[in-house]
């Protein structure tokens, strides 16, 4: 058995946000040869749901990694397998050291986004995503949990590993960052929190204007690592593809780990191999021709 993990924008879909006619087919046949298909997204489960609805993948073999690795979903079955959260007193430290500076700051509660502001980053971000908002005056009461405690440097990390979840609900799973000026600004804002954060939280880029904090072991390489070892798989029979710096972490801890023709510099450099079709002309289905059959 194999197992296949890709990224979704910029990857498996289109730049119109489809998914090719050549790549259904490959995957199909890849699933229908006894293999496992992983969307492997930084978006929200209720955004990979809707598109995996779209395209028929509730069914076995299908999973879905969103969240960036936070939150692991079986299609089959219709149970989490994994959720990993951080405390409310961490979402709300990051959310407030983003809104001091400038810059747009949300996080997940179910199917809607959360946020202590509305914004035109707001806006545009579930637009795309096709989620409603919720705008709050303290994500800590909204979680119910009120009373306020130390920020960062002492509270704890939460995994939770538990069926039929799609995050607790009075713990978020992460909290987006989002600068409405260049890309420079969040650079200098990651190394900022880093004072504080670095070795207590996860933080990656998914988009250059977009910064994620979750937690520390809520990656796209974690993510491999685990489903391997969930059907104890070597990781040699592992392939992950991506385009992004979030996606690193999953095309390092691959046995094959490829990056898409289109794919950022940076993904490019960790990948084992680069597609020479993208996104847009059929690179998933070239990488299962080549390293699954």
């Amino acid at each position: 058995m194999k197992i296949l993990f890709s990224d979704l924008d910029g990857t498996l879909l289109t730049d119109d946000k489809r998914i090719l006619d050549v790549d259904m087919a490959a995957i199909e046949r890849m699933l229908s040869a006894g293999h496992k298909f992983l969307i492997t997204t930084g978006r929200p489960l209720y955004s990979a749901k809707k598109l995996a609805q779209k395209y028929g993948f509730f069914k076995p073999g299908f999973f879905l990694v969103s969240f960036n690795g936070g939150l692991i979903y079986d299609c089959g079955t219709g149970e989490s397998i994994l959720t990993r959260n951080i405390s409310v007193d961490d979402a709300k430290f990051i959310m407030d050291e983003a809104h001091r500076n400038g810059f747009h700051a949300h996080t997940y509660a179910g199917d809607l986004v959360i946020s202590e502001y509305e914004t035109e980053q707001l806006k545009n971000y579930c637009s795309i995503m096709g989620m409603d908002f919720l705008i709050v005056n303290d994500i800590r009461e909204y979680f119910g949990q009120s009373n306020v405690q130390a920020a960062v440097p002492n509270a704890p990390i939460n995994v939770v590993v538990r069926p039929n979840d799609e995050g607790s609900a009075n713990s978020p799973i992460k909290v987006n960052v989002i600068t409405p000026l260049d890309h420079s600004s969040l650079l200098d804002f990651r190394a900022e929190m880093r004072k504080t954060t670095e070795g207590k939280l996860f933080d990656v880029f998914s988009k250059p204007e977009m910064l994620e904090f979750s937690n520390l072991k809520t990656n796209k390489g974690d993510a491999v690592r685990f489903m391997a070892d969930f059907y104890n798989v070597p990781l040699s029979e592992t392939i992950a593809c991506g385009d992004e710096e979030n996606d690193c972490p999953m095309i390092s801890a691959a046995g094959v780990g490829v990056a898409m023709a289109n794919a950022s510099e940076i993904a490019k450099s960790c990948a084992k191999y680069i597609t020479k079709c993208d996104n847009n002309h059929g690179g998933i289905a070239e990488v299962i021709d080549k390293f699954v059959f």
